[in-house]
């Protein structure tokens, strides 16, 4: 029914007088900006030393640096041996729902006050002028 659905782009082959040119020049059709992005490796870092939280023992039983640290090795190296359990169904959860609820929930609540009507009336000028 409707042909504009079906509509793709292909682009066409380079003809032989461009592809040898780009050979010559040593032209590349790849972006490698994007290359970039894909694969940087600063994403991926974990925090630094300065950005760490910062352990502070108060009483005798309380974990120290060190034993912070060995905990999160157990628990980094607990998550990469545990596999995902693909018998259950997986469930993605939108936050933008909560939000819209949120604000529902104030508007009702803003619009549950009474309201005064007496704070914009001018009939009260209006009558002392009669008199």
């Amino acid at each position: 029914m409707n042909r504009k659905r079906n509509v793709a782009f292909s682009k066409p082959e380079d003809p032989d007088f461009l592809k040898r040119l780009k050979k010559q020049v040593g032209y590349d059709d790849r972006n490698h900006k994007f290359d970039e992005l894909e694969n940087s490796e600063k994403d991926f870092v974990s925090d630094e030393d300065d950005e760490q939280p910062q352990v502070v023992v108060i009483k005798k039983g309380d974990l120290t640096a060190e034993q912070a640290e060995e905990e999160k090795k157990k628990k980094e190296k607990l998550e990469l041996e545990t596999k995902a359990d693909l018998n259950q169904r997986i469930i993605f959860k939108s936050k933008t729902i909560t939000a819209k609820k949120d604000l529902k929930k104030s508007n009702k609540s803003a619009s549950s006050l009474p309201k005064s009507h007496n704070l914009l009336s001018f009939n009260h000028n209006d009558d002392d002028n009669d008199e």
